[in-house]
């Protein structure tokens, strides 16, 4: 059974920076998307947290090579045209 077979599908969400900061000895990567919102041009999105540097490093080039956050969410409605004769 696949997600498609479920009525979800797997979105991108874009996103236009990645980052590392560190703080209280962990390594946070937090992301900037394209703004939806006024504020969403200024906020940091938190993506994940790691103990070492090279876990975090990696997760964010990941992240920046994917282009954005993946998310997954029910399929949108699909309209289907019937030919009449």
């Amino acid at each position: 059974m696949t997600l498609s077979d479920q009525g979800l599908e797997i979105v991108l969400n874009p996103i236009v920076q990645v980052r590392l900061s560190h703080y209280n000895n962990m390594w946070y990567v937090e992301y900037k998307r394209k703004p939806k919102y006024y504020f969403d041009q200024w906020w940091w999105f938190d993506d994940s947290t790691h103990a070492e540097y090279t876990d975090a490093y990696v997760r964010a080039q990941t992240l920046a090579a994917q282009g954005g956050t993946k998310e997954i969410k029910p399929k949108q409605i699909q309209l289907f045209n019937v030919a009449s004769e």
